[in-house]
């Protein structure tokens, strides 16, 4: 166990203070969204336990979206920082003049079109853990609402959950077993 707390700043940054958050593992969020039925048949059985996993990938999404949506403001600066070296400093080491020449240079500059690249990753990371969160609220959502559908008719019927052993089956409920 760490001998430090795990602050926000930590979160957002790493512990130390190198972080990529594109070289997170993302292979539980993957599994999660792989098992989610396809037409969205729920097996009532399978309902509460698939709340509990979908509520488990929304909460992992929505950590990873707080990063991500950080990340995206770091990247977009940093963008921003390589287009105005480019065109203020590294422009003027090769004697460019214009203000639309300078813009011209900064655009092919190494250095900004890695930035550009780096802050398109970050949208794209962004957006995934966005539609990631929303998909596993949105079965979450489903799985409750299959569970609220199916407790009404489970009440309703005489099945309190046992059988009679002799004749295996269902024993009538009881006043006593209310």
């Amino acid at each position: 166990m760490s001998d430090k707390n795990l602050t926000v700043r930590d979160l957002l940054n790493g512990r130390d203070g190198n972080f990529n958050p594109l070289d997170i593992d993302t292979s539980e969020i993957k599994e999660l969204s792989e098992a989610m039925p396809k037409d969205g048949n729920i097996d009532i059985n399978n309902a509460e336990v698939l709340a509990t996993k979908y509520l488990r990938g929304a909460d992992i999404c929505s950590e990873l979206l707080a990063i991500a949506t950080s990340y995206v403001s770091k990247a977009d600066t940093e963008k921003k920082k390589a287009y105005s070296y480019a065109a203020l400093i590294k422009a003027s080491t090769q004697n460019i003049k214009t203000d639309k020449s300078r813009s011209w240079f900064a655009e092919m500059d190494e250095d900004y079109i890695g930035a550009c690249n780096k802050y398109s990753e970050a949208l794209a990371f962004a957006k995934w853990i966005s539609s990631k969160y929303d998909s596993f609220n949105k079965m979450h959502y489903l799985c409750k609402h299959i569970l609220k559908r199916a407790y009404p008719h489970e009440q309703a019927s005489s099945w309190n959950g046992t059988l009679d052993e002799e004749s295996h089956q269902p024993k009538p409920k009881t006043d006593e077993s209310w």
